[in-house]
């Protein structure tokens, strides 16, 4: 078996192996759904192994090609999980004197609609060693560097996470697509 490189630029799917890149049928993929709760509810209780893969199957129609494809084309007894994706937008907390605090998707979890949530968390753990250095150089105080840092944190990582909110709005809608951030700039840097 010999792998090819081969690449997919679009979603839903990630080709991981190409056996033969003519035949799209040879391909091992991963695709990711997804879709508002409100618009296709989950049974109760389902949320991995084959009935997830059969629900997941009957409620993807009319993708444009090779997706479509790719979904129908999955074995039986593939791997499939369904999850709820996450968000919250952070607010200011006590963060004890400079004690506590967040860094990451445990300060800002957003969808991954801008690809920002990596960018923000490596931005955190540099704000904040940046902080920890100043304190411990004897050029800050703890309370005041930490806050600093927390005041930033949940101002940039509250923006990112609506802005996420929004783009996965806009790409519900094909009337919308259009207005999305990724499609109007591409996908640069938030911060």
């Amino acid at each position: 078996m010999r792998l090819q490189p081969v690449s997919l630029t679009a979603p839903p799917s990630k080709v991981m192996y190409a056996g033969a890149p003519e035949d799209l049928s040879d391909w091992t993929t991963m695709w990711v759904k997804i879709w508002r709760k409100s618009v296709a509810p989950l049974p109760e209780g389902l949320s991995a192994g084959q009935e997830a893969l059969d629900y997941l199957k009957a409620t993807t129609k009319g993708l444009a090609e090779p997706f479509q494809s790719m979904i129908d084309w999955s074995p039986d007894g593939s791997p499939c999980h369904i999850d709820e994706m996450k968000t919250w937008v952070p607010q200011p907390f006590d963060n004890r004197g400079g004690r506590i605090t967040l860094a990451g998707d445990a300060a800002h979890p957003m969808l991954i609609y801008r690809g920002q949530g990596f960018q923000h968390a490596i931005l955190d753990a540099t704000q904040y060693l940046d902080a920890l250095i100043k304190v411990h150089e004897g050029a800050g105080v703890k309370e005041q560097a930490i806050a600093a840092y927390d005041a930033d944190m949940i101002e940039r990582g509250a923006k990112a996470v609506r802005q996420s909110l929004q783009e996965a709005e806009f790409s519900m809608d094909p009337k919308t697509v259009h207005k999305m951030l990724m499609a109007r700039e591409g996908h640069g840097r938030s911060v």
